[in-house]
């Protein structure tokens, strides 16, 4: 996938390194997004390698959404330095929302350079960044029609989640679900984007006022309803892989709710005998389960450890 600028997209489905390895091993112009390198936004102006992400080790309100922060870096001059480094490589695990829109920013930075703006690209960026760094708790008006469509741009993707096979998604069924994202942008960029109503499905499996155990039925869709229900802190089954494993989120509204986000993964980890770095794991706000190995926890253990917890602070 390359443009005239040679920005090349390389895809390692659910792989992550730390920032000293992804310098060591890249070459110079290396663009890293939305978790593939741990650690944090960073940037190396020696070896032209940067960093894009808002999961760990930040304040997630404080944070940007990664193609937030791509789109400032593009308004500050990225691409007259990167753009020196042929090809300039933009490495990925994952497709979700942010990412994609991250990506489709890279490869059509020269709209947005300098004074130049795009108001409805601007408008769903604005969105995106809402509902991405609070894990859609970000109160919207459901109906409107911005919303409607965001939700048809990234339906491939929430469909491929949704399904379970992302979850073991390879390179190339990665490949062709970011190619359908990055198309339907384009169509939104020319004005000729489709609208759809939102899946909103879900089912409460638990209900406490410290936390809900949900059934995104609909995806991310029925999270943005569940919060607009009262929902403040939740482990959501997002799926169940073609291995008999689960694929879990686990979030609050903010930093504001009582809900020890990141303890749970320690508990978790403990209960699946995973060792940090490779299980449970993610911000302070919003996490969930192995990327690559999802989770052997039914939900309703995982229910059962967080009440004992609760119980115990």
């Amino acid at each position: 996938m390359n443009t005239q600028e040679s920005v090349e997209i390389v895809i390692q489905p659910r792989n992550s390194m730390d920032w000293e390895e992804f310098v060591r091993t890249t070459p110079e112009g290396s663009i890293a997004l939305d978790g593939i390198v741990t650690g944090g936004p960073k940037y190396d102006e020696i070896t032209k390698h940067i960093n894009f992400d808002h999961h760990d080790g930040v304040v997630r309100e404080a944070t940007m959404s990664t193609a937030t922060q791509v789109f400032m870096a593009i308004k500050g001059g990225l691409m007259k330095s990167f753009g020196k480094c042929k090809p300039c490589l933009v490495y990925i695990n994952d497709t979700d929302q942010d990412t994609a829109l991250a990506v489709w920013l890279l490869l059509k930075h020269e709209l947005f350079e300098g004074t130049r703006s795009i108001p409805h690209i601007n408008r769903l960026l604005s969105l995106d960044n809402h509902w991405d760094i609070t894990g859609g708790a970000f109160p919207v008006n459901l109906n409107d029609e911005l919303v409607r469509q965001h939700t048809w741009v990234f339906r491939p993707y929430a469909e491929l989640r949704k399904s379970g096979k992302l979850a073991q998604a390879s390179q190339e069924t990665m490949r062709d679900n970011l190619e359908a994202v990055l198309g339907r942008l384009n169509q939104f960029l020319m004005g000729q984007s489709g609208s759809v109503e939102l899946d909103t499905r879900r089912e409460i499996l638990f209900q406490s006022p410290e936390f809900w155990i949900v059934n995104e039925l609909g995806g991310n869709e029925a999270r943005y309803q569940l919060f607009s229900e009262g929902m403040d802190a939740f482990i959501s089954k997002v799926a169940t892989r073609e291995d008999g494993h689960f694929v879990y989120t686990i979030g609050r509204r903010s930093r504001f709710i009582p809900f020890p986000v990141k303890k749970f993964y320690d508990i978790f980890n403990k209960a699946e005998n995973l060792p940090t770095g490779q299980g449970w794991g993610g911000s302070d706000i919003i996490g969930g389960s192995s990327r690559s190995l999802g989770s052997s926890l039914s939900w309703e253990e995982l229910r059962d450890l967080t009440i004992k917890q609760i119980s115990s602070e």
